[in-house]
């Protein structure tokens, strides 16, 4: 599991606890995803009596978790063989937390560095399916913090980071947000399908994103893609405060200096320009 901020503690072995004898919610759960990691780790199929030697535990209660994870997609069974390996399904979720973990790692230094130069908040954000989920916060070093929160959502057309996901990312999105309805989160979201789409190709020409007071009345944001090794749109770095230091135009520097973090940032992950 997670290692504070940095990294994940991986189990280098693939010998099993012992098996927990209670089956409460909570302890059949963990005994789950216990089995779950065992198969990954062994890294090749494995039957209901392997199992149940290693966790010390009746193959009845061995079978009902393994059908609960197939049930799940997690595992796949061979009818042949009885045996039981990982699925793809298992191996996507795996690659999105890795994706996220990496791009935190690869952020955490220009997102530093970039909140020292300029003195806001700075937030590392990736997309999800209802908006950009903050991965790292880098707060300011004044008396009053005005950032977002590690965890959080931002909405697509009412932040600066979810502009740029509609700029860069799945261009689905944009179609479908519209075609949905836009929240009003205040006065000033940007709610009309013509404004909008104006927006984003602006965003996508200047190759950055503002939103002031659209999500909340006083914040102000300005942000800029980051992409990997591929070229692939993966996420944003965002400078965040009141409005009073980041206005509705924000100035030379501030967006100099913002697309440079973004630029470093994408290189971390492999990202070379095109001549």
């Amino acid at each position: 599991m997670a290692s504070g901020q940095d990294g994940i503690e991986a189990r280098s072995e693939t010998a099993a606890p012992s098996a927990r004898r209670g089956e409460g919610g909570v302890q059949a759960v963990v005994f789950a995803l216990e089995i779950l990691e065992y198969v990954a780790q062994c890294q090749t199929s494995v039957g209901v009596s392997e199992l149940a030697r290693a966790f010390g535990t009746p193959k009845s209660r061995i079978h009902r978790h393994l059908q609960t994870l197939v049930s799940a997609g997690y595992l796949l069974r061979n009818d042949e063989s009885e045996r039981y390996s990982i699925s793809a399904r298992l191996m996507v979720l795996g690659h999105a937390v890795s994706e996220s973990f990496e791009l935190a790692s690869a952020a955490r230094q220009s997102a530093r560095e970039l909140r020292d130069r300029l003195g806001h908040a700075v937030a590392i954000s990736q997309p999800e399916r209802d908006g950009n989920r903050i991965l790292l916060i880098m707060p300011n070093r004044s008396n009053i913090d005005i950032s977002v929160k590690p965890g959080s959502i931002l909405g697509f057309a009412s932040s600066a980071q979810g502009k740029l996901t509609l700029a860069f990312g799945d261009q689905s999105l944009l179609p479908k947000l519209i075609d949905d309805g836009i929240a009003m989160l205040t006065a000033y979201t940007i709610s009309d399908p013509e404004r909008l789409r104006a927006e984003i190709a602006a965003v996508r020409r200047r190759g950055w994103a503002t939103a002031c007071n659209e999500a909340v009345i006083g914040l102000s944001a300005l942000a800029a893609p980051i992409f990997d090794a591929l070229g692939a749109y993966v996420g944003a770095v965002a400078i965040t405060d009141s409005v009073q230091f980041i206005p509705e135009s924000p100035t030379p520097d501030q967006v100099r200096e913002v697309l440079a973090a973004a630029d470093q940032i994408s290189r971390n992950l492999g990202y070379r320009p095109k001549p």
